[in-house]
């Protein structure tokens, strides 16, 4: 890693590639290193100085508009609003930890995504229904078995980030990013688990050709049904595998 990563505060133990990136930002607008006002350097450069990739970057500068440090211009990029968190929402690594917490995470997803869906299927242009349709196929494409787990993981987020930008709300976009960021470790430890136990992604995969087809086809009322079943489905797998680790761990 570069200059950046060592400039940075110590990290809590267990930190993901993501919290690292997030604290390397942060600490770069609290150190006064990017000042109130400035602009970021592009998500490109961040990600190519970084040597991360720029969905973790995208996800980091998420998580920090979340806070309240950083805002967006459209067409110019992100920059510098405060030097402090303005905390008002937050999911911190213990809830995502705790099935109890996860569960209510997972229905805030829902009541999200489910709108997002219907929204995408009325609003999509053109080229929101290239890229959904080609995330989809791209995890359908992703490898099986352990060697693949990070690939779906990615493929599945980039399907559901797709989603959430063809509904012409950034918004949208940008509180699945963060809820997104937020769930991608649980999301490789429950794949990780179904694998051990014998199970693919099929139907998932199956499920986001179905959202895919319903959103190309612009029929709002079946997007939104089928990303509800979709999301009740997958949240039943992820929270199943979960139980399965908390139980080997007992």
């Amino acid at each position: 890693m570069t200059d950046l990563f060592q400039a940075s505060a110590p990290l809590a133990r267990g930190a993901t590639l993501g919290d690292q990136v997030t604290e390397v930002l942060r600490h770069n607008v609290v150190s006064g290193a990017w000042p109130v006002g400035s602009m970021l350097p592009s998500e490109t450069t961040l990600a190519q100085d970084l040597e991360v990739s720029r969905t973790v970057v995208r996800e980091a500068v998420s998580r920090l508009k979340a806070e309240g440090m950083l805002s967006s211009q459209q067409g110019r990029g992100a920059f510098v609003s405060s030097d402090r968190p303005q905390m008002g929402f937050a999911i911190d690594k213990q809830d995502v930890e705790s099935l109890r917490k996860l569960s209510h995470i997972l229905e805030l997803r829902m009541g999200m995504e489910i709108e997002a869906a219907a929204f995408a299927a009325e609003r999509a242009t053109d080229a929101h229904r290239a890229e959904i349709q080609a995330a989809a196929d791209m995890f359908d494409n992703a490898e099986t078995g352990a060697s693949g787990v990070s690939e779906g993981v990615e493929a599945d987020l980039r399907f559901h980030r797709a989603v959430s930008d063809a509904t012409g709300n950034d918004y949208y976009l940008g509180l699945f990013n963060y809820l997104g960021a937020s769930l991608r470790e649980t999301m490789l430890a429950g794949r990780l688990k179904a694998v051990e136990r014998g199970g693919n992604s099929r139907d998932a995969v199956a499920e986001h050709h179905d959202i895919a087809a319903a959103i190309v086809a612009g029929d709002s009322d079946l997007a939104r049904d089928r990303m509800r079943l979709h999301l009740q489905l997958s949240g039943q797998r992820l929270l199943g595998n979960l139980r399965q680790i908390k139980a080997g761990d007992a």
